[in-house]
C-alpha cells in the first residue's frame, strides 16, 4: 500500500534577476532551471497564502 504522490501547489514568491533561484513566501527555494513555472491550475500553497494575508493586512501602514 503505497502512499498516493503530493497534489502540485502554487506557491507565492519571488524571483531573482541576478541568478533566477525563486525564494518563496512559505520559505522553499527553487534554484534556477530546478521549478517549472505553474500557471493558476492548481492549488495554492497553505502556508504562503497565510503569510500573504498577513502580510496585506496587517504590514504596511
Amino acid at each position: 500500500m503505497g502512499s498516493k504522490p503530493a497534489k502540485p501547489v502554487v506557491h507565492r514568491g519571488t524571483k531573482s534577476w541576478w541568478n533566477g533561484d525563486v525564494k518563496t513566501l512559505c520559505g522553499l527555494t527553487f534554484k534556477s532551471g530546478n521549478s517549472r513555472e505553474m500557471w493558476f491550475h492548481s492549488p495554492p500553497c497553505p502556508a504562503c497564502e497565510a503569510v500573504h494575508k498577513a502580510n496585506k493586512s496587517g504590514g504596511k501602514r
